[in-house]
């Protein structure tokens, strides 16, 4: 039974983000855990395919996502199987971790449909800008 908007009222805005998040970050795990690699490790690897980074820019670019001890973390994992590589303070994939961002992206973009397609498409594109705007305000 859908909730009243008393009841969704009832809990703070934070609340719900948090929520979102988790359960974002679960459905992500939940995904890709036959690969044995996080969201986070999944994002490093989306990046490194885009360019290759040094750890301070990549830190930089998923600081909102999780604090710099994890994604050193998670770098340090990736580079121990061999998925990184640094070389001249500059993080690339090896022909392995290119190998494995090409097979769990279609794992990933499953999740990502199955976000978007929770909600209608104009109820998506809103959600999208209220928390735009609510992020900007803050």
């Amino acid at each position: 039974m859908p909730m009243t908007d008393e009841q969704l009222l009832g809990r703070p805005v934070g609340w719900w983000l948090k929520e979102a998040d988790d359960r974002l970050n679960a459905a992500f795990d939940r995904a890709l855990e036959c690969s044995d690699v996080s969201r986070r490790g999944w994002q490093v690897l989306s990046s490194l395919s885009k360019r290759p980074s040094t750890l301070t820019d990549l830190v930089a670019t998923l600081k909102s996502f999780d604090s710099p001890d994890a994604i050193h973390g998670v770098v340090a994992e990736l580079e121990r199987r061999s998925w990184v590589h640094e070389e001249d303070e500059v993080l690339r994939l090896t022909t392995y971790g290119a190998q494995m961002y090409t097979d769990l992206t279609p794992v990933v973009d499953r999740v990502r449909r199955q976000v978007q397609t929770a909600l209608p498409p104009d109820d998506y594109i809103n959600l999208i800008r209220l928390l735009a705007r609510l992020t900007e305000a803050l």
